[in-house]
């Protein structure tokens, strides 16, 4: 028997997956950062509509941040509804 490590999903990650599942195109969020791990010198957070995450990562390199720094790394992950600035209504 072998174990999957397992990670925690924040309740705005739970809400993006449900939401984003049946849709084609979605909104990603791309996190981008340079320098070191521990103190980056740089870190911005792009939002990015395309059909998978790595798709968006390209797209954000290529066509927003062209004069990036050798360092950089790209990380996309869904944006969540509170992050996209979303509220509950009643129904």
């Amino acid at each position: 028997m072998t174990l999957t490590p397992q990670r925690l999903i924040f309740p705005d990650e739970a809400d993006a997956i449900a939401y984003w599942r049946g849709r084609e195109i979605k909104t990603w969020a791309v996190d981008v950062q340079a320098g070191p791990a521990q103190r980056p010198s740089y870190r911005q957070t792009v939002y990015v509509r395309a059909r998978t995450g790595t798709a968006a990562a390209e797209v954000e390199q290529r066509e927003i941040y062209p004069a990036r720094p050798r360092s950089a790394q790209w990380r996309s992950r869904l944006a969540g509804p509170r992050e996209l600035g979303c509220v509950p209504t009643p129904f």
